[in-house]
C-alpha cells in the first residue's frame, strides 16, 4: 500500500488530481532508532569541535584554538569526562555524582581535567554562586557553624537566601566541602565555541542525541555547512550581545543597570548582533520604566523593534510634551517603517491629532462583514465552529491562516531556499540564512521574479508546487510543518486567487519574511467557485497589529478579506452526543475502555441511544468490577475498540460531543482513535463546568449529586448508558437554566 502511494505521489508531476483527500501524501518515514552507541557524546563533540576549527578558523582566536588543540590531545576517558561535564546544566558539578561506567579510570580522568585546568575545584570565591549547589541539609550545617539558628522546617530557597546574606567568602573554610565540587573552567571559551556551531547560548549536545534518536528531524541540504560569519568582529559582537540577554534575563533586576549602560555605549556590528540589541534594548526598557521612565525611553528609541516605537511614542505622549510628539510622529509618516510601525504611527496620529474617536483595529472588528451565531459548545474551537457550519451549507471552508502562504512560499522558492547553491549553517539551522538576515529578495531578485512571471497559468503553478511537495516532503524546513493533506488546502488557493494576487504577496514574503510571515485571516472558504479569507472573531476578540497588515496586504493583491463576528447561542437543531464510558482505570497506566455508550439529544429530547461493551485487552481489576459490574467474562467475546470505531463515530458525526467531566470520555476516546492510527477531533461541552455556571452554589457537582439535587433517574449508576442517560437530562435543564436568564 505504501509503495502504492508513493508511486501515485510521483505521478503527481504531471497530474495534481491524485492529491485528492483519498489519496493524502504518506507519512513521513520514521528514524527512530531506540538507543545509543555507549560513548555517542564523544563523536557530538568531536562533530562539533571539528566544524568549529576547521570551518570558524577566521572568528578564533589563539584561546579558542588552544582549547581545541588541547582536548584534542586528552585520553580518550579525559575527553569523554569532560564533555559529560560541558553537557552538565550547573556550573558547579558535585564530584560524587560523576558515575559513568563507559568511562575506565574515572578518577585518574577527573586528575587529568584537574591538572590540565579544563576543570577546577571550587574555592572560597565561589561564593555566594555556590550556595545554589548546595543540598539543604549542607547549607542548615555551615549557617549553624556560625551561629546562625535556622529552623529545619524553612525551604531550601529561604535557606539558601539567608546564607548568601550571612555568610561570605571568609566562611568556606571547609576544605572538603569545596573539593566536593568541580567548576567548569574556561567557560567563555567554551560558550563561544559553542555559539559558533548553534548560533545561540541556549543549545547543547542533546541536540546531537535527539538527532540520531530520530526525536529531532534536521535538515539534510546538498551544500557544505559553512560560518555563520565572515568576520570576527561580527561574530564577538554577536556573542556579546548573547551573553549580556542571558544574564538580564536571569536576573533582570540585578542587570538592568549594566545592561542598559552596554546598550547604549556599545554599537552592535553584523546583522545578527543588530537583532539581538533591538530586541535587548526593548525588554530592558520595559524593566527600566517604572523605576526609570527616562532611561526606557532613550532605550526605546534606540530600538527598532515595533513594539519599541510604539512604547516610545506612547509613554511619550503620556509625559506631556506632545506637540514636539506631532512633529515626530509626521517625520516618522515619511520615513520606510515596517508595516505594522506605520499602521500604529497613522492610527495614532489619527487619534491623537485628527479628533479620530476610535481605532482602525476596533473599526474593524466593530464592522464586520457577517455575523455568525454559533453554540456556545465552539468557545473553544471558534474556527472549528465556523467551519462545520458552513460546510453544512455546502461551502468549503477550511483552517488556512498562516499555513497556506507559508507552505505556498516554501513550495515555490523551495530550489532557492534548500537548493545546493544555499547558504547553510549546519542540520540544526531549519530556517535559511537569507530569510533570517532579511537577503532573501535583494540578492535573488532576478530568479525570484522569473519564477513568479511562470505563475501566470493557475494549472501550471499546480503542477510545479506538486512536484516540489512530492520531491522534498516530510524534508524539515523552518518554514511550513507538513501535512497529508496540505495540498487539499493549496489547490483552491491556487485555482481561484485572482490573477497576479499569488505572486504579489509572495513578492511582499520574500522582501521582508520576518514581518511578512503571520497575521493571516483564520479561513480559506470557496463558495460559488469565489474565493474569499475570513478573520474570524469572538466575543472579547481583538485585531493585532500583524493582522491587519497582512490583511490589507492581501485586500491590496485583489483578495477578498472578510472578518466574521461570532455570537454565542443554542442551536434548537443542534444534535448532541451525551457519551459516557467505563474503564479498567484512570488515563495513566495503559488502561482502556470496556464500555461505551452515546445518547443524542436535539432540542433537550433524546432521539437516539446506543451502547456498547467493549474487550479492553487486559484484565479489568477487582476494585473496577466491584463499582461498574462489568468483568472480564462480560467483555470476552465483545470487540474490540478498532472494531466498533467506525460506529461510534458515526454516532458522533455532526454533534457536539458532551460528557460530565469531558476531559476524561474525551481524552480516552481521543487516545483509543490515535491507537489505531486515526485522528479524533470534535467541539466539547462539559456538563461539570456548565452545571457550576448555571447552578453556582452547590456542594459538590458529581453526577451522583447533582441526580440526587434534582430528582433525576439514576438507576445502574456507572454504566455507560445509564450514566449517559442521566448526563442527557442534566444538560437539558443547564440548557433550560441558561435560556431562563
Amino acid at each position: 500500500m505504501v509503495g502504492l502511494i508513493i508511486l501515485q505521489l510521483k505521478l503527481t508531476v504531471y497530474n495534481y488530481s491524485i492529491f485528492a483527500s483519498t489519496n493524502p501524501m504518506p507519512d513521513m518515514p520514521s528514524t527512530a532508532s531506540t538507543s545509543l552507541p555507549q560513548k555517542y557524546y564523544l563523536s557530538h563533540a568531536r562533530e562539533l569541535f571539528d566544524f568549529v576549527r576547521l570551518e570558524c578558523s577566521h572568528l578564533l582566536d589563539k584561546h579558542h584554538l588552544d582549547y581545541l588543540q588541547r582536548f584534542n590531545e586528552l585520553d580518550e576517558n579525559s575527553q569523554c569526562l569532560l564533555i559529560r561535564c560541558l553537557a552538565r546544566k550547573p556550573k558547579f558539578i558535585k564530584r560524587a555524582s560523576l558515575s559513568y561506567p563507559e568511562i575506565d579510570s574515572l578518577s585518574s580522568a577527573l586528575n587529568t581535567l584537574l591538572e590540565q585546568e579544563f576543570l577546577a575545584l571550587a574555592t572560597p570565591s565561589d561564593w555566594p554562586n555556590l550556595a545554589t549547589a548546595l543540598t539543604k541539609p549542607e547549607l542548615l550545617a555551615l549557617v549553624r557553624l556560625y551561629g546562625h539558628a535556622v529552623k529545619s522546617s524553612v525551604s531550601r530557597q529561604e535557606v539558601v537566601e539567608f546564607s548568601t546574606q550571612q555568610l561570605d567568602a571568609s566562611h568556606l573554610t571547609d576544605a572538603d566541602l569545596l573539593n566536593n565540587f568541580v567548576v567548569r573552567r574556561q567557560s567563555q571559551t567554551v560558550d563561544y565555541i559553542f555559539f559558533l556551531f548553534f548560533g545561540d547560548l541556549r543549545n547543547r549536545f542533546q541536540k546531537f542525541a535527539m538527532r540520531d534518536l530520530g526525536v529531532l528531524r534536521t535538515r539534510k541540504s546538498n551544500s557544505k555547512p559553512v560560518a555563520r560569519f565572515e568576520q570576527a568582529d561580527d561574530a564577538y559582537s554577536a556573542f556579546e550581545l548573547q551573553q549580556l540577554r542571558r544574564s538580564f534575563q536571569a536576573d533582570p533586576q540585578a542587570t538592568q543597570e549594566a545592561a542598559a549602560d552596554y546598550l547604549l555605549s556599545k554599537h552592535p556590528v553584523g546583522f545578527a548582533a543588530q537583532q539581538t540589541h533591538s530586541k535587548l534594548l526593548l525588554e530592558v526598557g520595559n524593566e527600566l520604566l517604572s523605576q526609570n521612565a527616562d532611561r526606557a525611553l532613550q532605550l526605546w528609541r534606540t530600538s527598532n523593534e515595533p513594539q519599541a516605537v510604539e512604547k516610545w511614542v506612547r509613554e511619550t505622549h503620556r509625559q506631556g510634551d506632545r506637540s514636539a510628539l506631532k512633529v515626530e510622529l509626521e517625520t516618522l509618516r515619511e520615513k520606510d517603517l515596517p508595516a505594522s510601525c506605520q499602521v500604529f504611527i497613522e492610527d495614532f496620529y489619527a487619534r491623537k491629532y485628527q479628533g479620530k474617536r476610535t481605532s482602525v483595529y476596533t473599526d474593524l472588528v466593530r464592522e464586520p462583514t457577517r455575523a455568525l451565531q454559533l453554540d456556545e459548545a465552539y468557545i473553544n474551537d471558534v474556527e472549528d465552529g465556523v467551519i462545520e457550519h458552513y460546510q453544512r451549507q455546502g461551502i468549503s471552508a477550511q483552517f488556512s491562516e498562516n499555513k497556506c502562504w507559508r507552505a505556498l512560499f516554501a513550495l515555490t522558492f523551495w530550489e532557492l531556499l534548500f537548493g545546493e547553491q544555499e547558504i547553510n549553517y549546519g542540520e540544526f539551522d531549519r530556517l535559511p540564512p537569507l530569510l533570517r538576515n532579511g537577503q532573501f529578495y535583494q540578492s535573488l531578485e532576478t530568479r525570484i521574479e522569473q519564477i513568479l512571471l511562470g505563475f501566470d497559468d493557475p494549472q501550471r503553478m499546480l503542477k510545479s508546487i506538486a512536484r516540489c511537495a512530492t520531491i522534498n516532503y516530510g524534508q524539515p524546513n523552518g518554514i511550513f510543518r507538513w501535512r497529508a493533506n496540505l495540498l487539499d488546502l493549496l489547490k483552491p488557493c491556487v485555482l481561484h486567487s485572482p490573477p497576479t494576487a499569488i505572486a504579489q504577496v509572495l513578492r511582499r514574503m520574500a522582501m521582508n519574511y520576518q514581518h511578512a510571515r503571520d497575521g493571516y485571516p483564520d479561513l480559506l472558504v470557496v463558495e460559488n467557485s469565489e474565493l474569499r479569507f475570513e478573520e474570524i472573531k469572538a466575543p472579547g476578540d481583538s485585531l493585532r497589529p500583524n493582522q491587519l497588515v497582512s490583511i490589507n496586504r492581501l485586500r491590496r493583491a485583489g483578495y477578498r478579506v472578510d472578518i466574521s463576528q461570532v455570537h454565542w447561542s443554542t442551536n434548537p437543531d443542534q444534535v448532541y452526543a451525551v457519551v459516557d464510558i467505563e474503564t479498567t482505570g484512570s488515563m495513566k497506566g495503559g488502561n482502556a475502555i470496556t464500555e461505551v455508550a452515546v445518547v443524542q439529544v436535539r432540542g433537550g429530547n433524546i432521539i437516539s441511544e446506543w451502547s456498547t461493551l467493549v474487550n479492553p485487552q487486559r484484565r479489568i481489576p477487582a476494585y473496577i468490577t466491584r463499582l461498574t459490574h462489568i468483568d472480564d467474562a462480560m467483555v470476552a467475546n465483545a470487540p474490540v475498540f478498532a472494531e466498533i470505531a467506525d460506529q461510534l463515530r458515526d454516532q458522533l458525526r455532526d454533534c457536539i460531543f458532551v460528557a460530565h467531566n469531558v476531559g476524561f470520555d474525551y481524552g480516552f476516546i481521543k487516545a483509543a482513535y490515535e491507537a489505531i492510527g486515526q485522528s479524533f477531533r470534535k467541539p466539547k461541552y462539559c456538563t461539570v463546568r456548565n452545571s457550576r455556571k448555571a447552578f453556582p452554589g452547590l456542594k459538590s457537582y458529581s453526577l451522583g449529586a447533582l441526580t440526587t439535587h434534582f430528582d433525576i433517574d439514576l438507576v445502574g449508576a456507572h454504566r455507560a448508558l445509564n450514566d449517559a442517560r442521566a448526563t442527557a437530562h442534566l444538560l437539558r435543564l443547564i440548557q433550560d437554566q441558561n435560556a431562563s436568564c
